[in-house]
């Protein structure tokens, strides 16, 4: 149980660093939601460097951290209170998130490893964001399998083996959204796709 107990609280305070990295970022865009939009609207819009599209991954993004309030459970809620919550919001966040990325109109990522060059340095990363789009299919479609499986006898320890692989897969999807993000909101390089 002690080691149990350990491996949770090293698992939440890596949790918090990640999600306090994603924050950073988030308020470091702030100020380009202000940004004025170009005259009409193209389907190119809703992709991630249109006017549209960077606030729709603004808001997916913020609906992706508060979800993982669930993960702290604090006492105002019951425990499927938050699980419901954090279901709807990571959905909701994984859907705006996708259409975000181009998906599925312009979606230029369906092989997710393409643009990935880790010899070229951080800006080889640029393809990491194609990467992330997979990860939020998959966290997506996962998410909705936990969901019916949680709470059902039979399934007590195929639950128990889904949240840890949930887990590492959501841990994936923060790293290269954490990457995504300091390419396009902090040194400003339009990803390419």
């Amino acid at each position: 149980m002690e080691g149990r107990l350990r491996r949770l609280t090293v698992y939440r305070i890596f949790l918090l660093i990640l999600l306090a990295v994603v924050v950073y970022f988030l308020v470091d865009g702030f100020e380009l939601l202000f940004e004025t939009p170009g005259s009409g609207f193209r389907l190119h819009d809703l992709k991630g460097d249109g006017w549209i599209g960077y606030r729709l991954g603004y808001a997916g993004a913020v609906m992706l951290v508060v979800a993982q309030a669930y993960l702290f459970r604090p006492g105002l809620l019951t425990k499927l209170t938050w699980l419901e919550t954090h279901c709807y919001l990571t959905t909701a966040g994984g859907i705006l998130i996708l259409v975000h990325s181009g998906f599925p109109f312009s979606f230029g990522y369906w092989n997710p490893f393409e643009r990935i060059y880790p010899w070229l340095g951080l800006y080889g990363l640029v393809g990491v964001q194609g990467l992330a789009a997979w990860l939020v299919i998959v966290l997506i479609a996962s998410g909705i399998f936990g969901r019916y499986i949680y709470g059902r006898v039979r399934w007590a320890r195929a639950f128990k083996r889904w949240h840890s692989v949930h887990s590492i897969f959501s841990g994936f999807l923060y790293v290269t959204g954490i990457i995504h993000l300091l390419l396009a909101v902090s040194l400003r390089y339009v990803a390419a796709a």
